[in-house]
């Protein structure tokens, strides 16, 4: 079944358990654990070292909290992208995180993370 042919409720618990993951990947600069749900054909070393460059020079990135608070889900004709409010344990404020995902055969995908 495709993604956005799925329940809210459905979504969100692929979503927050995918979340949970790359946040610990992100925080302890785990990539294996961060890229887990990405399509293969992105989990290259240039991506590695473009994220891990991005750890480096954005705090953020790698000091999200387990805390957020679901907003909604958008659904586009083949994705689903699933918003939060974030937090951080290091840097002040309410940050927007975003997850995009796809059905690709019989897997769904991470095929965008995005926080700021």
């Amino acid at each position: 079944m495709e993604i956005s042919n799925k329940s809210d409720t459905e979504i969100l618990k692929i979503a927050e358990s995918m979340w949970d993951d790359i946040v610990e990947g992100a925080n302890t600069k785990n990539w294996h654990l961060f890229s887990k749900y990405m399509p293969a054909s992105d989990v290259t070393d240039e991506a590695k070292k473009d994220v891990e460059r991005q750890w480096q020079q954005v705090p953020l990135l790698t000091s999200l909290s387990t805390k957020r608070e679901f907003i909604n889900i958008l659904r586009r004709n083949d994705s689903v992208l699933v918003l939060w409010k974030q937090w951080s344990t290091k840097e002040e404020g309410e940050f927007l995180a975003m997850l995009n995902l796809k059905s690709m055969g019989t897997e769904i995908k991470s095929v965008g993370i995005f926080v700021s």
